[in-house]
């Protein structure tokens, strides 16, 4: 027999627990069938996952989302289901969801466990891989760690290294994953050298190609795509090598298992889907068998 006091305190505990949830994060699946609309937001400097604006945006991510948001029409039983776009910053993207101001970000967004002290996130859907660009005509100090990615070897070797790379300048996008892995880099080499923290992929790529820092990290794919566009892209270089790859999924609010279900559920038939795989192929090239090993890791059967 459970004691008075006990079960009190236990009763306590648990109505605490449930305020301390977002208002909105219980009910996320009636507001979606009372509303009719998914809320989505994007970063609009994320191409090729996510461009454009809210009246028009486009990119890999929001085609997705559009697939997804057929899937959920079918699931939840909401033909006039519609979507609204939000555009949103990388500072502010993970605080709009949590808020419930939007339902999910379609976005190049790494699932973190860091991030997930705020969201909670997807099914994977994409593997981001973290490369580099710098400028053709950079020197072999910078070249050489960067194309090769060898590891010290000792204590003259890595003393070496460390003279050239401190030369150089190196840039990240403020407010995403690339931060604390530069910093953590810059620890373990024991480097001096400058870090910037910038706004855009845009305006880390114009940095390089006018010489403000010597390299710009951010997801390789994001860089080929802005390389591709810039009148001076042959002036630029993206190394095959990637330093660190991370999975991207949608984030969502916290404490709703029945709508990350639901989302669950839509991205897993989207990505088993020939609309699904001929998206990807569209963007990014027939996938490669290990991309094919990806997606079906990714996706859960019914």
């Amino acid at each position: 027999m459970i004691r008075r006091p006990l079960l009190l305190r236990a009763t306590a505990a648990l109505l605490l627990s449930s305020a301390l949830l977002p208002a909105h994060a219980a009910d996320h699946l009636a507001r979606v069938r009372a509303s009719q609309t998914l809320n989505l937001g994007f970063v609009a400097g994320d191409a090729p996952f996510s461009a454009g604006t809210a009246e028009q945006p486009s990119g890999y991510a929001i085609e997705l989302c559009g697939l997804l948001g057929e899937q959920l029409k079918q699931q939840l039983g909401l033909p006039e289901l519609k979507l609204r776009y939000q555009p949103l910053t990388a500072a502010t993207m993970l605080d709009a969801v949590a808020a419930g101001q939007v339902d999910t970000v379609c976005s190049a967004v790494g699932d973190t466990l860091k991030r997930r002290e705020q969201v909670s996130f997807s099914l994977p859907y994409f593997a981001a891989g973290l490369g580099v660009v710098v400028r053709r005509d950079a020197p072999a100090s910078l070249l050489t760690p960067l194309n090769e990615g060898a590891q010290p070897r000792g204590p003259v070797w890595r003393a070496t290294l460390n003279q050239g790379l401190n030369r150089h300048s190196f840039a990240v996008l403020q407010d995403s994953v690339s931060v604390d892995w530069a910093r953590a880099r810059m620890r373990a080499l024991g480097l001096q050298s400058e870090l910037r923290e910038v706004p855009s992929n845009a305006e880390g790529l114009a940095m390089v190609v006018n010489g403000q820092v010597d390299a710009f990290f951010a997801d390789r794919l994001v860089l080929l795509n802005y390389q591709a566009e810039n009148p001076r892209g042959s002036e630029l270089l993206v190394p095959e090598r990637l330093f660190d790859v991370l999975p991207v999924a949608l984030p969502l609010a916290r404490g709703d298992d029945a709508w990350r279900l639901a989302v669950d559920r839509g991205l897993s038939a989207v990505q088993r889907s020939a609309a699904g795989q001929a998206l990807y192929a569209r963007y990014f090239g027939p996938p490669s068998e290990q991309s094919q090993l990806l997606m079906k890791l990714f996706q859960r059967p019914e």
